[in-house]
């Protein structure tokens, strides 16, 4: 996962830092005088990243604001400034958390120590407390380098699974930026490696709800609800079974979320697959429903991966139309599926629609020619269309029709039976695995020419593969792994 996004040049946003919108938020940083010669002072140090001189800088713009009588009046913009000299000072090359009271310039026993990142984090929240506008004025102090370089290493530990090195630098990057998404993710990825489901479950709601916040970061806030997701439904068949209806319910919430978000793509085909699991799992007719309505509604908007899945779901709760409108939605995409093709037919026969099967027997028996089911479908289909036909004439020839194909499937069926068993579309390419079965009486060596098809049906890859020696009632295995991108079908020669 890609995490983290770049700020802005801390010069850049350093440099406006003094002149504050008075109407977005009430810190004042000009008044008295020495606060505004201090802001000067922290523009200038802004663009002396990597300079020797900056220290020396850094100590006289703190100066200004150690005349306690000149500042009374205005502590929490003299707080401000302090906050920023402090993350200016973490800037600086050797200095970590913490700092001497000589090396910063203040007051007190020279050798004792200010935590940087404390006296940071409380100076802030008392700007922030002013108004919920301030936040704007404190979020790039609280996001600058010092923060980012923290929050980076405990990534690099957590990917090294150094956890309690991870550990060690997101506490301390919380405590500069305590609400950051990112912050919330890192303990939830380290409760995570812990196998503390709760704990991580917590944080990643949280991470979730601030990156809302921030529209440029939706790719990462996607990633981190599919993980909610996932771990929610996995959750709620383990250890968190005592809430396992409110976790699949947030998890289908997020799953339909996610789908809405992303309808065409395959995020969206696998956020839908999850969904229809809990739902099929838990058979709630109710669920289904909900799940299905929008695919229903607008197939068009989704992938023909994922209107084949909810065409499923659909038929498995018997809610035949609906899965009827969902593979027809599918084959407009993308004609040559074959299950598609099949499935539909036979809910077109069972809705008695004889002449809506013609077309998609014809698109099996192209795409899946050794296979007797495809012709003992075409065999329904004219005996519903001679069950109908009054026409003596017509119904003899319908039901010679019949007699034909369900011969075709008898003699395939004394042969031979090939059967895809899995197809899985990849990126680049494809993985297709099958078997054949040789009911011949004898030993039988099968030359099996496959081709795989793009989304409007041309032929995108060609491969041909022996299946060996098959005995008599045994089956013989065979795997094709094409490469071109783009594969979604494919179709094959009749064995001989």
């Amino acid at each position: 996962m890609r995490f983290l996004r770049v700020l802005p040049a801390l010069s850049a946003l350093l440099v406006a830092t003094p002149v504050l919108s008075q109407q977005e938020c009430p810190v004042n940083v000009t008044q008295p005088l020495v606060l505004g010669q201090a802001g000067l002072m922290i523009a200038r140090i802004s663009q002396m990243e990597g300079s020797p001189d900056a220290p020396k800088a850094l100590r006289e713009g703190m100066k200004f604001l150690l005349d306690e009588k000149k500042v009374a009046g205005n502590p929490v913009g003299t707080g401000f400034l302090k906050a920023q000299i402090y993350v200016l000072w973490m800037h600086q090359p050797g200095i970590g958390a913490t700092i001497t009271n000589e090396l910063l310039g203040i007051k007190g026993v020279k050798t004792d120590k200010v935590n940087l990142l404390n006296a940071t984090d409380s100076l802030l929240r008392a700007v922030e407390a002013l108004a919920p506008s301030c936040t704007a004025e404190t979020a790039p102090w609280r996001g600058a380098k010092p923060w980012t370089e923290r929050i980076n290493t405990a990534y690099t530990f957590l990917g090294a699974d150094a956890v309690d090195s991870a550990e060690f630098y997101a506490k301390e990057s919380a405590q500069l930026n305590p609400t950051s998404p990112f912050v919330h993710n890192m303990f939830a990825q380290i409760a995570n490696k812990r196998g503390d489901v709760p704990t991580m479950l917590a944080h990643l709601r949280l991470a979730i709800a601030e990156a809302a916040k921030d529209t440029s970061i939706a790719e990462t806030q996607s990633q981190m609800q599919f993980q909610l997701a996932q771990t929610a439904q996995s959750y709620a068949k383990e250890g968190g079974a005592a809430q396992k209806a409110a976790l699949n319910a947030e998890a289908i919430a997020l799953f339909t979320m996610l789908l809405a978000q992303s309808p065409g793509t395959n995020e969206g085909a696998y956020a839908f697959s999850a969904a229809s699991e809990i739902v099929s799992l838990d058979q709630d007719s109710s669920a289904a429903r909900t799940l299905l309505a929008p695919l229903v509604a607008n197939p068009t908007a989704y992938s023909d991966l994922t209107l084949i899945l909810a065409a499923d779901v659909a038929r498995s709760f018997s809610r035949s139309p609906d899965a009827i409108t969902l593979f027809v939605g599918a084959l407009a995409k993308n004609p040559n599926i074959r299950d598609a093709n099949y499935f539909l037919a036979y809910l077109y026969y069972e809705a008695k629609q004889p002449d809506k099967m013609l077309p998609l027997t014809d698109k099996l028996m192209a795409i899946d020619p050794s296979n007797g089911d495809n012709y003992l479908m075409r065999a329904y289909a004219y005996s519903l269309m001679a069950g109908a036909e009054r026409d003596v004439k017509k119904k003899a020839e319908l039901q010679k029709l019949q007699d034909q194909f369900q011969g075709r499937e008898t003699t395939l069926s004394a042969q031979q039976r090939l059967v895809i068993t899995r197809f899985e579309r990849r990126t680049d390419g494809a993985v297709l695995e099958g078997t054949i079965e040789n009911f011949a009486k004898t030993v039988r060596t099968f030359s099996l020419k496959m081709e795989f098809l793009g989304m409007d049906g041309n032929v995108l890859e060609t491969a041909t593969q022996e299946v060996a020696a098959v005995k008599t009632g045994e089956r013989g295995k065979f795997a094709f792994a094409p490469t071109k991108a783009g594969i979604v079908a494919y179709r094959y020669e009749a064995l001989k």
